[in-house]
């Protein structure tokens, strides 16, 4: 597969994603979602909060967000529908306790593990864990995406296929890939793919045109904007990705995409707001709702 056969991801694509709900629904219906991350050295109270923020606005039915303890206390004063599940922690960093995290994941549809986590050796061994023992959707960015370069990537063939979602930049493919920056730029499309393939995984690789693909198709979204290169944008795709996953079970590459289109249409929708210099990252936020909306208008 080549450049050529690249898909154009639409509004109507996103809206077999984002189906109607009816009035006999319930939370349970779309889906509990857990968000991994943080540390003392990145807390972000805000950002955090915000990560879990996006993935409510998103349609997740029950976010929980869990951080290392000693940063909990920060982050709840800022946290209002999701919950609050404490992790063990050491020096400012996890440590991992497999019996938290099987009561964690207890009968969660997704997982977004990594975002401001650190990369020390409790975080390697909730990825490992999480590749390993979790059965459910994972979706790993950020300094998740650093520890499994670390611990290197034949440990994604432990999983079962097309339940793992990796959501790098250019730098971080390249240090899963071995491939330069420059040349994930110039191949990206094809580089996703061939990944995707070789692990049996989700590949969404961010930029100006984001590409997502599962090893056969190759999809481009093409919604954005500069005021969303900023501290907490992959935050935000974050909480987004594990909500659309979360009631996208069956078609997890799709879901996917239609979390990139939903992020950059919310970030233009923010840009308009404010600027492209002045935007923050809640500012996308802030505009799911309406990007949601308009999506489902047309």
């Amino acid at each position: 597969m080549t450049a050529n056969n690249i898909y154009e991801w639409t509004a109507e694509d996103c809206r077999r994603c984002l189906p109607w709900r009816s009035g006999e629904c319930n939370k349970g219906d779309f889906g509990y979602v857990a968000l991994i991350g943080g540390s003392e050295k990145y807390c972000g109270a805000a950002k955090l909060a915000n990560l879990a923020a996006s993935a409510m606005r998103s349609g997740a039915g029950v976010v929980k967000l869990a951080v290392p303890k000693n940063v909990a206390r920060a982050v709840l004063p800022c946290l209002l529908e999701s919950t609050l599940f404490p992790l063990s922690a050491a020096k400012g960093q996890l440590v991992f306790d497999e019996a938290q995290f099987a009561e964690l994941t207890r009968n969660v549809r997704t997982v977004a593990f990594g975002m401001g986590c650190g990369t020390g050796d409790g975080a390697k061994q909730a990825l490992k864990w999480l590749l390993e023992k979790y059965d459910g959707t994972l979706v790993v960015d950020a300094d998740g995406l650093n520890c499994l370069a670390a611990l290197g990537t034949e440990l994604l063939k432990k999983c079962a296929p097309n339940r793992v979602v990796l959501t790098p930049h250019a730098a971080e493919f390249s240090r899963l890939t071995g491939e330069t920056v420059e040349n994930v730029l110039q191949n990206k499309a094809d580089l996703a793919r061939r990944f995707a393939e070789k692990y049996e995984v989700t590949v969404l690789v961010k930029g100006e045109e984001t590409i997502v693909s599962d090893g056969f198709s190759i999809l481009s979204v093409k919604r954005g904007c500069a005021g969303m290169a900023t501290a907490g944008s992959g935050d935000v795709l974050s909480g987004i990705v594990a909500a659309i996953c979360a009631y996208n079970r069956d078609d997890v590459t799709a879901a996917t995409a239609t979390a990139a289109y939903v992020n950059g249409v919310a970030g233009e929708l923010a840009q308009e707001k404010t600027n492209p210099i002045s935007m923050i990252a809640s500012d996308t936020t802030r505009c799911i709702a309406q990007a949601i909306t308009n999506i489902l208008k047309g």
